[in-house]
């Protein structure tokens, strides 16, 4: 199989994004504000496609669908349940702390991919939360 039109155009969406996590809508809705469209089924096989090869990387957010993402070397997301913001931490923190479980797993299970999710309550609606009257307004 190849790279097609289509399947390109996807991933510039993806790369695009600028870090931000896309469902297979904001995908579709950036690839289709060139012309000519793509269906939304096409949408989703290129996805398909893409992650098959190593190209993108589904990531689950704490919601009912799946977000994809460029793919990279891992990262840690950090999803605020008040808000449902999210923070990817990138770079050396998380290849640390996969050394540290490479050491632990000792050869007995050799990771090829991996992501790390971690919910709780960002800065901002924490910040929200302690305010005098502020309980139960998120």
């Amino acid at each position: 199989m190849r790279l097609t039109s289509s399947r390109q155009r996807v991933l510039e969406a993806i790369r695009g994004a600028r870090g931000r996590h896309l469902d297979a809508r904001e995908v579709a809705a950036a690839v289709n504000r060139r012309r000519p469209e793509v269906h939304l089924a096409t949408i989703y096989r290129s996805l398909q496609y893409l992650v098959r090869r190593g190209l993108v990387s589904r990531i689950l957010l704490n919601e009912d669908h799946v977000h994809y993402e460029a793919a990279h070397n891992g990262g840690v997301h950090l999803v605020c349940t008040g808000c449902g913001g999210v923070r990817e931490i990138v770079g050396s923190q998380p290849q640390r702390l996969l050394q540290s479980l490479g050491r632990a797993l000792r050869g007995r299970f050799e990771v090829a991919d991996w992501q790390m999710q971690l919910s709780g309550t960002c800065r901002r609606c924490s910040r929200t939360a302690a305010r005098p009257g502020a309980r139960g307004k998120r």
